[in-house]
């Protein structure tokens, strides 16, 4: 049983249809991709403007504060955020439309949803939904949320799904297969364990210390009680590292912390576990098909790894834990003995198809919060949605103009001090390259067996514009 496909409804199709001749008058079409964490957010951006590339978009992608400082000098186009908190989309949705773009906002934050109240009062409000052009939802539990709070941003709302779960799919698996190989070679046959406590460990300091002032400040703005929480699993998940170190000594344990947290507090408190590895390298997706198993608490990659068809499981320990979607769709486990069990009994020959763990039931509690299924391509309702949009362009050139004023700006927002010593910032994005972006397409065009030929320029350091070449 698959999941039910969410189409893309015939208002949608007739948009497109309508706008087809109005598209052709305009050369090129303008998307900017902006980016947060790399580690999360680049392949999916790349697997987008790929496709965009071959309808006739350029692609300006990079930095999200770049691109934000650099779109009052952009041709107008389409602005396509990622989420941030209420305050600062208004701002960035404000310096869009003064410039001319239309803004459309696909939050990373909107999946899965499990904190709806803190997700309305932390990342929605009244003003910047009302600049907004368009909302891209990953399903219907994101779009009723909304919706249900301000029944007035139901017109902008389009349920799409996201490209980083395209990916997940079997024909993109391929794009993994390098780095896949080479991660068994250095690890073996490993178990993995993605953590997301970045309430505690941002108020750790160097020398291994809570920080009370930022802890009771992270407490004040979350709440004491999810503050607490996640200071009490990452003890349980340590404790638990540690006793898998023990009790397997043979099998290396590969500790993935998420990217807002401080990795050094891993390193630190695990310490002596010589089989133990903290990394936060590559997209997770490489990860979690060249593990064995996965161990996670209400991570996303709990999402990731079920619909990649691996064994993964939830270690619970806290009476916090409420519903929680990566939980519901992996192994839920609440003791150190009971997880020695699955490992010892369980994971060797684990197949997703047996449904020993209830897998259908899963695949259709995910359907309500993630549209695409096996059916649907989330790059493929975005940019069906996006053709239909008409934006008036007079840009004097085909390709970005890199004037003295832009290059200041990029220059004076990568010399902050912020890039330079938050260890946090500069972990999620150290660098990118073109090479990088070029070998992605590589492998994109044997997938699909072309030879799609695609520009990559360097516009400044983590900035580039993507385009198709032409011919002739």
């Amino acid at each position: 049983m698959k999941p039910k496909a969410k189409l893309v409804d015939m208002m949608e199709i007739k948009m497109k249809k309508r706008n087809n001749m109005e598209r052709k008058k305009s050369k090129n079409k303008w998307l900017f991709l902006p980016i947060e964490t790399k580690v999360r957010e680049i392949d999916a951006k790349l697997l987008l403007a790929y496709y965009a590339a071959q309808e006739n978009y350029n692609v300006v992608l990079g930095l999200s504060e770049l691109v934000e400082e650099a779109l009052e000098f952009l041709p107008k186009g389409i602005f396509l955020d990622k989420g941030y908190s209420s305050k600062d989309k208004l701002r960035r949705f404000k310096i869009a439309k003064d410039n001319g773009h239309i803004s459309v906002n696909l939050e990373e934050e909107g999946f899965p949803l499990t904190e709806k109240d803190l997700y309305l009062a932390k990342h929605v409000d009244q003003k910047s939904l009302s600049i907004l052009n368009y909302e891209f939802c990953w399903g219907e539990v994101q779009k009723n949320t909304l919706t249900n709070a301000y029944p007035f941003v139901e017109k902008k709302c389009y349920i799409t799904g996201n490209p980083r779960f395209d990916l997940l799919k079997k024909k993109y698996r391929v794009l993994f297969d390098d780095k896949v190989a080479k991660i068994k070679d250095q690890y073996g046959s490993f178990i993995l364990v993605n953590t997301k406590f970045p309430l505690y460990t941002k108020a750790v300091d160097d020398n291994g210390t809570i920080n009370e002032k930022i802890f009771n400040r992270l407490g004040n703005v979350y709440g004491e009680n999810m503050t607490n929480n996640m200071l009490t699993e990452y003890k349980n998940f340590i404790i638990m590292i540690k006793e898998i170190s023990k009790r397997y000594p043979k099998t290396n344990i590969v500790v993935r912390p998420h990217p807002s947290e401080k990795f050094s507090v891993y390193t630190q408190d695990l310490m002596g576990c010589k089989n133990v590895f903290v990394v936060q390298e590559g997209n997770v997706i490489n990860w979690i098909l060249a593990s064995k198993l996965i161990i996670h608490s209400g991570c996303t990659t709990g999402v990731e790894s079920f619909l990649l068809e691996k064994p993964v499981v939830s270690y619970i320990t806290t009476k916090y834990a409420k519903y929680d979607l990566p939980n519901e769709l992996s192994i839920k486990v609440y003791n150190i003995r009971n997880l020695f069990n699955i490992i010892d009994h369980d994971m060797e020959n684990y197949k997703f198809g047996d449904d020993k763990f209830d897998e259908e039931k899963k695949i259709t509690l995910l359907s309500k919060h993630y549209a695409n299924g096996d059916v649907n391509y989330s790059y493929k309702i975005i940019l069906n949605i996006l053709n239909g949009i008409i934006i008036n362009n007079d840009y004097p050139s085909d390709n970005i103009v890199l004037n003295k004023e832009l290059l200041s700006k990029l220059k004076k927002e990568l010399n902050k001090k912020v890039y330079r010593e938050n260890t946090i910032v500069k972990q999620k994005f150290p660098d990118l390259t073109g090479e990088e972006i070029e070998s992605f397409f590589n492998k994109l065009n044997k997938i699909e067996k072309k030879e799609n030929k695609i520009v990559v320029r360097k516009l400044h350091d983590k900035f580039f514009e993507i385009t198709a070449k032409q011919e002739g």
